[in-house]
């Protein structure tokens, strides 16, 4: 039960997370630039397949300009 849980809470991030920066007009490559993480890991993310940490939260948030609590829907 937990994982399913956990899945849809990083699919739901993920789908949020692409909304941000599709906000921004960033391309996921400029993004991943701008944030300094890896193009790889914004795709993985944005998919629901990755969990981030804590660091990659704070450099996704510093990016978008927007607050931890914006990036994680409830």
């Amino acid at each position: 039960m937990t994982r399913n849980k956990d899945e849809k809470l990083l699919k739901a991030f993920g789908e949020n997370l692409k909304k941000l920066r599709e906000a921004k007009g960033l391309t996921t490559r400029e993004f991943a630039d701008i944030a300094d993480i890896a193009y790889s890991q914004v795709w993985t993310l944005e998919s629901g397949r990755g969990d981030p940490s804590l660091s990659t939260l704070m450099a996704i948030a510093r990016t978008l300009e927007v607050s931890l609590s914006d990036l994680v829907p409830e």
